[in-house]
């Protein structure tokens, strides 16, 4: 009896393992209650207000998300200013949706976190935005920060992606230290005082399509090796555009188009390279190879906008030698006019339109720009001919479509025209090709009857 008491017991105990509850938090309510009261795997959905507190998290595997999805209308202030406003210290835990605000430490803190997704949230007015710490394998997409210290800041954590966020108006935009292998992608970084982004003693980092302008810096690499930035674009920044320290080594500068009154400062580390072989591929700024950098000036005087390529293919004639810097580009981008393809254009007339069958009727071509042409005079598919200026005869009554398909290299175009063959006309008092003959012997008659009975 007492065995399958316990089998009972374990069975109820079990029944509960992996069901997932939401959890409602309405305004006037608290979060942080919320999170209290949640087992792993529950979904805690928070209605529109606005929110004063300080929440902290060590749940595992918990979702945290406004119910609208839009940031402007849940608020959470922070209401001790001296705390961070999300502190988690969990692992698989997801923050999204909120306006996160007025903390005079991080907006949210993550430490010693894995797998954790922090997206479409607003950070502003906190001395950090989000601040890693011992954390990998993190996201931080999607949000919006300003007005802070720093935007965000990755300090000794790896792994993690930073992608499609916009820091503005911060000191520091993003801020990298003692990190490695992050990926930072598609991110917008402006008006930032000091630097867009900073990595401070980081290696294997890979900056990928993001655009920094404005800034103090744009983009500064100290004591960082091994790092590769590409496809960025980096311009209007006041300082310079990118700066290399001289402890700095084997970092990757690739595909980039710059546009700055200083655009590199390479202070001579080791091994760090500007360019590869001409790789056919599209580069950042149209051409068809992948080479060196864009090098541009705000005057229109940059190296890629005034050196010659004589072959057209994109690449400059002459080497680049960076400001101040024994590196050099062998292969700077210049811009490639991209032609736009030749279309041909389908187009010819008819010496008919209409007629009596059996009906001959000349055709002819004024189509543009192509190279080969096909005749489909009778609408049923076939090719017919592929002459300039053909004859087709039309034996039989009908309405036809003719269709002149007219091709080049970059595509093809149609032009359709209308024929309307009518029946042989019949032979009447030896009269005949007369439209209408019948009708017209046939109210003279008429007439004829009508004067006589008027006499």
């Amino acid at each position: 009896m007492i065995t399958l008491l316990l089998v009972f017991l374990i069975l109820i105990l079990s029944s509960g393992i992996g069901t997932a509850d939401e959890i409602f938090v309405q305004s006037g309510e608290s979060i942080q209650a919320a999170v209290n009261s949640a087992v792993s795997g529950d979904v805690i959905i928070v209605k529109p207000g606005t929110y004063t507190e300080n929440i902290k998290v060590t749940l595992h595997n918990l979702v945290i998300k406004s119910e609208s999805g839009n940031p402007a209308n849940t608020i959470i202030i922070a209401k001790d200013p001296a705390a961070d406003v999300f502190s988690i210290e969990s692992n698989k835990v997801t923050i999204s949706g909120f306006k996160i605000m007025e903390s005079k430490n991080d907006g949210i803190y993550m430490y010693q976190c894995k797998n954790c997704t922090v997206e479409n949230n607003r950070l502003l007015n906190n001395t950090v935005g989000v601040y890693l710490k011992n954390s990998e394998y993190n996201l931080i997409h999607g949000n919006l920060i300003g007005k802070g210290e720093k935007g965000i800041d990755i300090d000794q954590s790896s792994y993690n992606t930073i992608s499609e966020n916009r820091a503005s108006k911060n000191r520091y935009g993003f801020y990298f230290p003692n990190s490695e292998g992050n990926v930072i992608s598609n991110n917008t970084l402006s008006e930032n005082k000091d630097y867009g982004i900073l990595l401070s003693t980081a290696s294997g980092n890979t900056l990928s399509g993001n655009k920094a302008s404005d800034n103090g810096r744009g983009i500064h690499l100290g004591n960082s090796d091994s790092n590769k930035i590409s496809d960025n674009t980096i311009v209007s920044n006041k300082v310079y555009g990118l700066f290399i320290c001289p402890k700095s080594d084997k970092n990757r500068v690739l595909n980039n188009h710059f546009n700055n009154t200083v655009n590199a400062e390479a202070n001579n580390g080791t091994d760090n390279i500007y360019n590869i072989e001409k790789t056919a591929g599209t580069n950042i700024v149209g051409g068809p190879y992948l080479a060196g950098n864009y090098w541009a000036k705000p005057d229109g005087f940059g190296p890629s906008e005034i050196t010659p390529d004589a072959d057209g293919d994109g690449i400059a004639d002459k080497i680049y030698r960076l400001e101040n810097s024994d590196y050099v580009d062998s292969r700077p981008l210049v811009a490639v006019e991209i032609q736009e393809p030749v279309l041909p254009i389908a187009n010819f007339s008819a010496s008919e339109t209409s007629g009596y069958a059996p009906l001959s009727i000349q055709f002819t071509d004024l189509s543009e720009n192509e190279t080969e042409k096909h005749w489909d005079f009778e609408s049923d598919g076939n090719l017919d001919s592929t002459d300039d200026n053909p004859v087709h005869t039309y034996a039989a009554p009908g309405t036809y479509t003719v269709n002149l398909t007219a091709g080049n290299e970059n595509g093809t175009a149609s032009k359709v025209f209308i024929i309307t063959v009518i029946e042989e006309n019949k032979t009447q008092n030896g009269i005949t090709g007369l439209p209408g003959f019948e009708l017209v012997y046939g109210m003279l008659g008429l007439l004829a009857v009508v004067l006589h009975r008027k006499k």
